[in-house]
Parts: C-alpha cells; structure tokens; sequence
C-alpha cells in the first residue's frame, strides 16, 4: 500500500505543478489590477483556467488516496518532487530563466523527497479518525496565520499564506481519503454531517485567491516554492502529533529527517531567490499554483 500510495504522490505532484503553470498564465492574462477578493470570479470565466482547476481536482483526488495509502512523511514530501516539471514549462513555455541556483534548489527538493520516501517506505499509514475540535482547531490556526502573512501583499508572501492554508487542507483531505478506505460507500454520508468537506473547500477558496494573486506578483516557481515549504512542514508534523504515525527507528529515522529537511530547504532556496526572470512584460499572459 505504501508504494501506491508513493506513485498516487508523485502522480498528484505532476498533475498539481503542470496546472501551476496554466494556472500562471490565466492570472498573469487577468492583470494585477484585479483585487484579490475578485480574482477567482474573474479567473473563473476563463476555459483555461477552469480546465486546470478539473486538473488539479484530479490530482487532489490522487492526493487523497495517496494519503490513506501511505504515511504523511512519504506522501507530503513526494508531491514537491513535481516542481521540475513547473520549472521545465517555466523554462519553455512561460519565458521564465532558470540560475544554477534555482535549479540546484530544485533537486535538492527533488532529491530529499525521493529519501524521505524510501526510509519511511516500510512505515503503514495512521488511519485514526479526528474528532471536530482538533480539525476546527487546525483550520482556524492556518487561516490566522495566513491572513497575517498576506498582509505584506507580496507575491512570496501570498505564496506562504496559501502554504499554511494548504497544510490545513492536506489534514482535510486525509480525513477525507481515511474515511473512503475505512468506510466505504459510507463514507459520503458520514463526511456530509460533519464539518470536514466544508471548511475543506472554504480553505481551498482562499488559499487559491492566494495562489493567484501570487502568482501575478511573482514567477510560478518561486510562488510553489514558498507554498510548498508551509505545506511540507504543517502536515508532517500532524501525521507524528494528531495521528501517532510512526517514526522509523534508528539510521531510517535519521534520513527520514535528511530528506525532509533536503526537501524544505530546496523548496526555501527556490522561493528567496525570487526565482527566474521572465522573459517578457507582465501581463502579457501567465501564472502558477500548488499542495
């Protein structure tokens, strides 16, 4: 199961950073002008922007099997690996460049993402039901945090505000890919009378308006970059303090740690060195998203 769970990782991250990119595109296309509580209507009216957003509910679907599949600290990591496919369209498709340092960031993430899977590779996957109140208590701590992060109204500030959004919402999604391996066919009526897909999608709406503001303040790159460091290390830690799953013993446990800390680190290298330049004027068509 822990290696369906790897490949349902690894699928959800490409499908999660090609979006990114349509994604990048269709905000740059709307213009900065639109404030961010009007963006996502505005982007809604666009085909594109909306056939990335079935694409990225296919790869949350992924995400969720992924997570009832495998433990958190192999799938979290595993879905950040997919940032060289949004640095390759960046590269061809939106005019962005690349230093030696960007890319060097991106493998390390890539590199630390693919060992932190193989040490926590042999761990089973917690499947423990939260109550309400830690899940109410998790979404209401990211979207304080993350109203006072977007206040600076940077792009890599929206970025990190929609990190801690999203690390709240992988908990979310657990809950939710839990319930359907556990339950079954139950598991629609169960989740419908409690408060998990609800505030589910309330943070996905404003963690998106923060990806796309993001990304019309910034290169896509460096906006996932800033959103996956948030949302590598919130749900880590919940998988370890809120679902008891456990730590792999002895030398595992230590590149357990290599890989995850090689993970954030490339993922931080990436969003401080604003990423690329781009090649032509803003607002002449593109945009990014993440996890």
């Amino acid at each position: 199961m822990t290696a369906l769970g790897a490949s349902l990782a690894v699928a959800a991250g490409l499908g999660y950073n090609a979006s990114a990119a349509l994604e990048k595109r269709e905000a740059m296309a709307v213009g900065s002008q639109v404030p961010v509580v009007r963006l996502l209507p505005a982007l809604a009216r666009r085909p594109v922007w909306m056939a990335a957003m079935g694409a990225n509910l296919l790869a949350w679907g992924a995400e969720a099997w992924a997570l009832a599949s495998a433990p958190i600290a192999v799938v979290v990591p595993l879905l950040n690996a997919g940032r060289i496919v949004l640095v390759a369209l960046g590269i061809r498709w939106l005019h962005e460049r690349f230093g030696w340092r960007e890319l060097v960031a991106v493998a390390l993430t890539t590199a630390g993402a693919a060992t932190a899977a193989v040490s926590a590779g042999t761990e089973a996957a917690s499947r423990v039901a939260l109550h309400s109140w830690p899940l109410l208590l998790v979404a209401g701590a990211a979207l304080a945090v993350a109203l006072i992060v977007a206040a600076r109204g940077t792009g890599l500030a929206y970025g990190a505000a929609a990190g801690c959004l999203y690390a709240a919402t992988a908990v979310f999604t657990k809950e939710i890919g839990d319930r359907f391996a556990v339950d079954g066919w139950s598991a629609p009526r169960l989740l419908l009378t409690s408060p998990t897909p609800y505030v589910l999608l309330g943070l996905a709406a404003v963690a998106q308006a923060f990806v796309q503001a993001g990304l019309q303040r910034a290169n896509a790159a460096s906006v996932a970059s800033a959103t996956g460091v948030f949302a590598t290390i919130g749900p880590i830690i919940a998988g370890f303090v809120l679902y008891h799953e456990a730590y792999p013993p002895g030398l595992r446990g230590a590149v357990l740690g290599v890989g995850i800390a090689a993970a954030v680190a490339g993922g931080v290298a990436l969003a401080a060195s604003h990423g690329p330049k781009q090649t032509h004027e803003p607002g002449a068509g593109a945009r990014v998203s993440s996890p």
